[in-house]
């Protein structure tokens, strides 16, 4: 994509979100800006540096935090590679770990490292707890294979299996416990996505959800005082609602949770008109655009909802009683639509994680990522509450806007961040030339990245082809994928 394009495509993001334009014409940026690396020894969370305000970037960043009613301080971790228990790691398990903190760990993130829970929480308690420090060797072996087959990774897999639910056996445990098997259960989840699997990460996200049930008896405020009540807590629960959300029993059956148990626990608004995230707890994985993930969940369970209407009208037979009924269904379809529609136009990135970004391009990428979500959204609403066929022109012109930021933001470090905006674009594919470009964007994106559930991805596009192919139907990606016996998250 040329130069003009690509400031026609931030231009009119920064017009949809309401801010003052940052695109510099190319030449003009500062230079040696930093760009997001890891800082691999030290793993440290830091203030947000205080900027002068000589850029454009950091003129609307200094607007944000002065419009940030929240304090957003970090407390400094350990340089953990000065510890015993680390030095006494093997050869194979140092090389693991150092690929883990210098490559997964940035690759899955789209936030600084300084900033980054995949560091900062996990590894602290890899020094004490060897369920995480198996767990996260054994992520970081399948990850640098890409397959299951390899034996090394999954030998430290098994044991940090084996290591939580010997904990589980416990008969009291205390809070740092909890907090620690809760770290498990994601590092498991995680290191099954990221190889591809479609059932295995399911059932140990059962296990977490069970977990948590038998914790709080189902209430996530009471969950964040039985895992201390800190931050990294916060990010837990953050991280469960992203994986609920991105999974396709999530949108089949609805979520685990329900959305306002998330959003009073989150601190998130879920207003009539705007959803507000004021949280101060940045996630890595979901970054500005966490407020399009409880959106997301508004819309599977709106879904969810209005399924169970219809199945009540279905079963009416007294004609006049069906008649009143499913006036009452389409009255309130059209109700819920036009309120989730204006939720997602009106509502704003999480403005703390752009407080994290520090160069004019991060914020491109980010705020583009951002306008992408959106626009998934909008046309999923219409695939989950109206039905609406990929055919129909609303849903082919969101597609062009769709397809123009997702090939802004392709092999940028917000890329990983991208699956289920993929999802969504594919299938609503259906002129030959989109769907060809599509096929091949994503084969030449699958080359690069390594987190192969994208290639489950594919698949699924695929067939939804297959069963839809001049796009007259909406067909649901969920019901494929339950079709094959899959449980694909998204995330």
């Amino acid at each position: 994509m040329d130069a003009e394009n690509v400031a026609d495509a931030i231009c009119k993001l920064c017009k949809r979100l309401g801010i003052e334009c940052v695109w510099r014409q190319p030449g003009t940026e500062r230079k040696n800006a930093k760009r997001r690396q890891s800082r691999a020894i030290k793993v440290r969370l830091s203030s947000v540096e205080e900027t002068s305000g000589v850029s454009a970037t950091h003129m609307l960043i200094d607007t944000l935090r002065t419009n940030l009613q929240t304090s957003f301080d970090y407390e400094p971790q350990t340089n953990v590679f000065s510890l015993p228990f680390i030095r006494h790691l093997s050869e194979t398990e140092s090389r693991y770990l150092d690929y883990y903190i210098n490559y997964v760990s940035s690759t899955l993130s789209l936030l600084p490292q300084e900033t980054n829970y995949l560091l900062s929480l996990y590894i602290p308690l890899a020094v004490h707890n060897k369920a995480i420090m198996s767990g996260l060797i054994g992520w970081s072996g399948l990850f640098l294979a890409g397959t299951k087959s390899e034996e090394t990774p999954m030998k430290y897999i098994q044991n940090a299996v084996d290591l939580c639910d010997k904990t589980l056996k416990s008969k009291e445990l205390t809070i740092p416990d909890k907090l620690e098997l809760v770290c498990v259960f994601f590092i498991l989840c995680a290191a099954e996505i990221c190889v591809g699997d479609v059932k295995n990460w399911y059932d140990i996200f059962g296990r977490l959800h069970k977990f948590i049930l038998d914790e709080c008896n189902g209430n996530l405020k009471t969950l964040l005082g039985l895992l201390g009540d800190t931050e990294g807590a916060k990010w837990l629960l953050s991280n469960f609602l992203y994986h609920d959300v991105l999974s396709s029993s999530s949108h089949e059956e609805g979520t685990l949770f329900p959305i306002d148990q998330y959003c009073e626990a989150l601190d998130i608004i879920p207003g009539t008109t705007q959803l507000m995230d004021s949280g101060t707890v940045c996630d890595p994985l979901q970054g500005c655009v966490r407020p399009m993930y409880v959106l997301l969940g508004q819309i599977i369970n709106t879904k969810h909802k209005l399924d169970k209407m219809q199945e009540k009208l279905d079963a009416i037979e007294d004609r006049d009683s069906y008649k009143q009924k499913k006036f009452e269904f389409l009255t309130a379809l059209e109700m819920d639509f036009e309120e989730l529609e204006t939720r997602i136009k009106n509502t704003n990135p999480h403005t703390p994680s752009l407080l994290l970004l520090k160069d004019d391009k991060e914020l491109e990428d980010h705020l583009t990522l951002f306008e992408t979500y959106k626009l998934s959204l909008r046309i999923y609403l219409r695939y989950m509450i109206r039905k609406t066929p990929p055919a129909l022109p609303e849903i082919q012109l969101m597609l062009q806007e769709l397809t123009l930021c997702m090939d802004v933001i392709m092999d940028t470090n917000v890329q990983s961040g991208l699956c289920f905006a993929l999802m969504v674009a594919g299938i609503s594919c259906v002129d030959p030339v989109d769907r060809e470009q599509m096929e091949a964007r994503l084969r030449s994106f699958c080359s690069r990245f390594p987190v192969k559930n994208f290639e489950l991805v594919l698949i699924l596009i695929r067939k939804a082809w297959e069963l839809n192919k001049d796009g007259a139907h909406c067909v649901n990606w969920f019901d494929i994928s339950e079709s094959m016996g899959w449980y694909l998250s998204l995330a």
